[in-house]
């Protein structure tokens, strides 16, 4: 849904459950704009983490060349910590 679509379902539901005074007979709107708070919410929260946890990954292309040309290519995804500490033993090493 993302966080645009999850803004809107809150801000619709605001306006439903609060500013809304229309009472038809075959729907509350009160309890339908709660609903789509509800569900605005947990788009939020499932979008921010989502998102936390992308950042936290980290890929890495290592290439073999021979000849001129490219022989081997490995793709390595681990998380942030994992890889920083990859790259100071790395930059200990060329010291």
């Amino acid at each position: 849904m993302g966080l645009g679509g999850s803004i809107f379902l809150l801000v619709l539901g605001a306006i439903l459950a609060f500013a809304v005074r229309l009472e038809p007979e075959w729907i509350d709107l009160e309890t339908t704009g709660w609903i789509f708070m509800i569900a605005g919410i947990v788009g939020i929260v499932l979008t921010s983490w989502y998102a936390k946890r992308k950042r936290r990954l980290h890929q890495e292309v290592h290439e073999t060349y021979q000849n001129n040309r490219l022989a081997r290519r490995e793709a390595v995804r681990r998380a942030d910590a994992v890889a920083a500490e990859g790259r100071r033993r790395e930059e200990g090493d060329a010291d």
